[in-house]
């Protein structure tokens, strides 16, 4: 069963402007979340972006899901 993904309204940390866009996966940037050993590869997830079309505050994330098989 696929579990439907709730969307708060979204805000600017900057100027609290309500005009976001979401952007897409940024090229060339990932964030290591559990480090490589001998035994095993590290675990990276991609950036992603938003944009204020207020303030143009560029904002990187990324999104984590638990339970995303990559155990």
């Amino acid at each position: 069963m696929k579990r439907e993904e709730r969307r708060r309204a979204r805000e600017c940390p900057s100027c609290r402007g309500g005009s976001i866009v979401r952007g897409g996966q940024v090229d060339g940037i990932s964030i290591l979340l559990v480090p490589g050993t001998e035994e095993s590869e590290a675990v990276t997830v991609p950036a992603y972006s938003d944009v204020c079309h207020d303030c143009g505050l560029v904002s990187l994330y990324v999104r984590v899901s638990p339970g995303s098989g990559q155990e």
